[in-house]
């Protein structure tokens, strides 16, 4: 079984066997253990169990990984087919089907996603490989006739060449794929930079893919292939910031938190590579009293405690109308308390944990600090470790879940207080801040609220829950976001179509085709015979124009 035989390549018998597992990276067509100074612990976050370590790539092996994508890119380019691509995608989708329950089980493990959650990541990447599997034959140019005559244009997308991309945690699976597939279908090569928390799940995607190759291409030609697609681990401050400093790459695209997509664009902007950001996000739902509270409620438990608010686009505010916020609070707190909290292994599990401890952590500060800033909490707000003992009657969760493990309860903070820090900041976590908005009529309500929606730094997803069609299309045409959902809400993007942001939110759109992999070449053939200017006429008729206007014309600066 492929499982079995990635999981021996990537951590090793003799290691399992040991009781020590080091999860591997891929290098230059080899399965190698990190020679850096760094080691990191692989947690399962529900049980606080290590599973495995993880070692720091060196800045030598930084390096090799670049030379060998390198090489590899001009013969996948160039000497590898369109209908091989294909059949190397093909191979790669009946690959992750194959393994589709283990591999959910890996990042149910190592990142505690809960069990439903995992296996839909699974299939978001099965699709990424069809989508891009398409994407390889229409990566089209433009043909076009010129100004003058005997003169052809033609605009062509062409590969940037080697791509470095660094992603994170919580989408250990899904967010790379959007990368690597769409790198690989525009013909480049890409090295990526995995989470250190969750190294396993892209090293097995790794295998699958280098096996593809090797299965339908052949040995030799994989041989070529072997830095087409590679992987290197550790931690972003260590080998991230190697690979942005000295890697030999042509572009950069990063998916992660807006303080770090500074760092990243800054680095890349000294060397002027381009970027592309897909980062951090406070998306906010406007809710319009005309809309169904039940189905607002439904809408905003799914979006701020799926995946435990650990998504770019999790729901983190509501700005609901002043004549249905009470009601909308009282149902959406009687709702999340029904979420039973516990390992997210078992099915009866509706809410897992944080990712780590320095995730849970950063929530429960977050959570204090707009406390103290005159937040008032409704519901929750303290790990699970430290809850108070009223909260075991309140907070439905598995027993050992009390004891062990970075959870973390869904949370209501009421903000009064438009300048409130959970109101401008992105707790990544299972917390919504509450906010109201009125106005002479619904139709100036709406615009206020979509003002207040307005003022955050950031701009990935929002949401406006309204009937009315006019009054969705003037907040569509107002709202400062990359993503608007309307009548849902803050999740729920599809493939084939364009992902991003503005303002903080970073910039460049995924997901929709090959755009943010190839750059665009301009190409003019001439084949009229003669040296020639588009812009410039008949010789004849230039110097009658300028003789009789040169009088004018030297009056400009005093001439006679």
């Amino acid at each position: 079984m492929i499982f079995r035989e990635a999981i021996d390549a990537i951590i090793g018998r003799h290691r399992q066997r040991g009781g020590e597992r080091e999860v591997r990276m891929q290098v230059a067509g080899q399965w190698v253990e990190g020679e850096g100074a760094r080691e990191s612990a692989v947690m399962n976050p529900a049980t606080e169990q290590v599973l495995a370590s993880v070692r720091d790539a060196s800045p030598g092996q930084v390096r090799q990984a670049f030379q060998a994508a390198r090489a590899a890119q001009e013969y996948w380019h160039f000497d590898v087919g369109e209908q091989d691509k294909e059949r190397v995608f093909r191979r790669v989708a009946e690959s992750l089907h194959e393994v589709r329950g283990p591999l959910a089980w890996v990042m149910i493990q190592e990142g505690g996603k809960l069990w439903k959650w995992a296996e839909a990541e699974v299939q978001e990447a099965i699709d990424t490989v069809w989508h891009y599997h398409g994407e390889i034959s229409r990566m089209y140019g433009r043909f076009s006739r010129c100004q003058v005559p005997d003169k052809l244009s033609i605009t062509m997308r062409e590969p940037y060449g080697v791509i470095l991309g660094i992603t994170p945690w919580n989408f250990p699976l899904a967010v790379p794929s959007w990368k690597i597939f769409a790198a690989l279908a525009g013909g480049n090569a890409i090295v990526m930079k995995a989470a250190e928390q969750t190294p396993t799940t892209l090293s097995i995607l790794c295998y699958l893919v280098l096996c593809a190759i090797a299965d339908e291409l052949g040995p030799t030609r994989a041989e070529r292939l072997a830095g087409v697609f590679q992987v290197l681990h550790g931690r972003g401050e260590t080998v991230g910031k190697v690979a942005l400093e000295e890697g030999d790459y042509d572009k950069v695209m990063f998916t992660g938190g807006t303080e770090t997509g500074g760092i990243v664009g800054e680095i890349a902007g000294r060397r002027r590579k381009p970027v592309s950001l897909e980062l951090g996000g406070h998306a906010a739902i406007v809710l319009l009293d005309d809309f169904d509270l039940d189905r607002a409620v439904a809408e905003a438990v799914v979006a701020n405690c799926g995946d435990s608010g650990q998504r770019c686009v999790s729901l983190r505010a509501v700005f609901a109308q002043d004549t249905v916020v009470d009601e909308f609070r009282r149902r959406y707190v009687e709702r999340i308390k029904g979420l039973r909290i516990g390992n997210p292994a078992d099915p009866a599990t509706v809410m897992g944990p944080l990712v780590s401890e320095e995730q849970l952590e950063r929530v429960e500060s977050g959570v204090a600090r707009a406390l103290a800033e005159g937040g008032e909490r409704v519901y929750g707000g303290f790990p699970l470790k430290k809850a108070p003992g009223a909260a075991r009657t309140e907070i439905p969760a598995a027993p050992e879940a009390w004891e062990r493990g970075y959870f973390f309860p869904p949370t209501v903070i009421e903000a009064r207080d438009p300048a409130n820090y959970a109101m401008h900041h992105e707790i990544f976590g299972p917390v919504l801040c509450l906010s109201t908005f009125g106005g002479r009529n619904r139709e100036e309500a709406l615009l206020n609220a979509v003002r207040l929606m307005n003022e955050s730094r950031y701009g990935l997803s929002n949401a406006v829950l309204t009937n009315q069609l006019d009054f969705a299309m003037k907040a569509m045409e107002r709202a400062k976001t990359g993503i608007l959902y309307i009548g849902r809400g803050t999740t729920g993007a599809e493939l084939g179509k364009p992902f991003g942001g503005v303002k903080d939110s970073g910039h460049g759109r995924e997901g929709a085709g090959l755009d943010e992999v190839t750059y665009l070449k301009q190409v003019y053939i001439d084949y009229h015979g003669k040296p020639r200017m588009a812009q410039a006429g008949a010789d004849e008729v230039v110097q009658r124009l300028l003789q009789g206007s040169r009088a004018l014309g030297e009056s400009v600066f005093g001439g006679r």
